[in-house]
């Protein structure tokens, strides 16, 4: 019987054999330790051993002489598999689906709160006023007239409810047909009236969900303008991730892109996509150098004016629920007074209060002071306090989430101004041209300067200026083997079939 192929083998059954040598006690392992305690071939371990560090949080390390090393400090706990990802993973669906279910129906709660309480309060203050001159024009029963006693003032507060959602929302009763269109036009410009008052409490989502598809498509671009070689500071000025995170992201890119780590012959790590050099199109090198930068969060994508008409109404709401609810505890139902002329209600304060609990007793309630502090007063003033509240804590967050944003995005600028004189850096003369690259903090770029020179073993001379001089020779050994490669050797070769041609 024939022995199998080499690179013909079952992948999984590989990839225990490997998982399985790794749990040994060796912390650190070369391709020949692995080949040691397993048997398997070299182009196997090679080609499955990044898919493991992927998945893993492996490691890679360089020897002095050049040897590529694996690691794996946090053992061989899987990310994507097990009780714990799949618990993740349900509960990451399950979530999105009862966020995606309570936004619809929150977005419905906020606005018929925030301008029903609105309509109706200004409706019942309204109400009051003209309903007062209907009581003292002789709203008795024995006058007959439905629309002076209780009768009047549900007339009263239909209509008046009625008149005013009609001007709000359609601006019917005193518009031209023209003023109309001109409104109507303006308003499908605008983004509509709920989503407009969800934006302003709970904001727009992420601008940078779609991050690592761009990502991807900068990093594509750099290795194919760079003859399929990127060093691990390269790829950190592209990401902005720090050095322990651009580990780990590289490592996920390694068997993305068909990539694996290579040692030089001076012994620098670099990574080679030779896959990604095979390309029908050239890509610009301007376009693949400029690398993007991610977008900062905004409070929300309305203008100014909508946004302090959202809180102008919800401090209105404030005032009247504070209002009724404090009538409620300290007048209760004792609204009526003896005056020389005969019965009345309450004046002064205390009015627009006693007007409702008389037009609540008309339309039967029993208990109308305990109805008025619940409804009227409790509703909306916790509605109220949630609706200031939490935009002040997404602000607050917003802040602190957008500091993140600019140090990620300053580490981009900052990292390719290291690689660009990693010998003679003045980390002073670094430009933060834009809002997007400029954290508040002035110490920003220092503690980002010191932090990579732990990392890399730079020093500072005693004028303040930084040598790098690890990523000095790993830039000029990467350059070494650029130069080295033809990218002839990867380009698509001519076409010998092509289902458009006529056999």
């Amino acid at each position: 019987m024939s022995e199998p192929k080499i690179l013909d083998y079952n992948k999984n059954e590989v990839r225990e054999r490997l998982l399985r040598a790794l749990n040994g006690a060796t912390k650190d392992w070369t391709d020949a330790d692995l080949a040691r305690a397993t048997g398997l071939p070299l182009a196997q371990i090679n080609a499955e051993m990044p898919a493991i560090s992927d998945e893993y949080r492996g490691r890679l390390k360089v020897s002095e002489k050049g040897d590529l090393l694996y690691s794996f400090p946090q053992g061989l706990k899987s990310r994507y598999r097990g009780f714990g990802p799949f618990m993740r993973k349900l509960w990451r669906t399950v979530s999105r689906g009862a966020v995606a279910t309570g936004k619809v129906l929150f977005k419905v709660w906020i606005l018929v709160t925030l301008f029903g309480y609105f309509f109706l309060f200004i409706a019942l203050a309204l109400v009051a006023l003209f309903g007062s001159v209907a009581l003292q024009g002789g709203g008795s029963r024995d006058r007959g007239d439905r629309r002076g006693g209780g009768i009047g003032g549900l007339w009263l507060t239909t209509n008046l409810f009625d008149s005013m959602v009609r001007l709000w929302f359609y601006s019917e009763l005193f518009k031209s047909s023209d003023a109309r269109y001109r409104d109507s036009y303006a308003r499908r410009e605008r983004h509509p009236l709920n989503k407009a008052v969800f934006s302003h409490v709970f904001g727009d989502g992420d601008p940078n969900a779609d991050w690592n598809t761009v990502l991807k498509k900068a990093f594509v671009a750099f290795i194919q303008t760079h003859k399929g070689v990127i060093t691990l500071p390269e790829f950190m000025a592209i990401s902005g991730l720090k050095p322990e995170e651009a580990q780990d992201r590289i490592t996920r890119f390694l068997v993305e892109f068909e990539g694996s780590p290579e040692v030089s012959e001076n012994g620098a790590l670099y990574f080679f996509f030779p896959s990604l050099l095979v390309k029908a199109s050239d890509v610009s090198v301007p376009a693949a150098s400029a690398f993007p930068l991610k977008k900062l969060k905004r409070f929300s994508s309305n203008d100014g004016k909508m946004d302090r008409t959202f809180r102008w109404v919800n401090i209105v709401n404030l005032l009247f629920g504070s209002y009724y609810l404090l009538n409620a505890i300290n007048v209760g139902t004792n609204v009526i007074i003896q005056t020389a002329e005969g019965v009345a209600l309450k004046g002064g304060l205390t009015y627009l209060y006693s007007y409702t609990v008389y037009l609540a007793s008309q339309l039967g309630a029993t208990q109308p002071a305990v109805l008025l502090g619940w409804v009227l007063g409790v509703a909306p003033l916790a509605f109220s306090v949630l609706f200031f509240g939490i935009p002040l804590v997404r602000s607050w967050r917003l802040k602190r989430e957008n500091e993140m944003l600019k140090r990620e995005n300053m580490r981009k600028v900052l990292y390719s101004a290291v690689i660009a004189n990693p010998r003679g850096f003045d980390h002073r003369t670094v430009s933060l041209p834009s809002e997007e690259v400029r954290p508040s903090a002035p110490e920003a770029v220092q503690e980002e300067v010191r932090h990579l020179a732990a990392w890399s073993s730079g020093e500072i001379s005693a004028e303040g200026i930084w040598a790098f001089k690890d990523l000095e020779f790993i830039q000029r050994e990467a350059e070494q083997v650029r130069a080295s490669i033809r990218e002839t050797d990867y380009a698509p070769q001519k076409t010998v079939f092509d289902t458009d041609e006529k056999v």
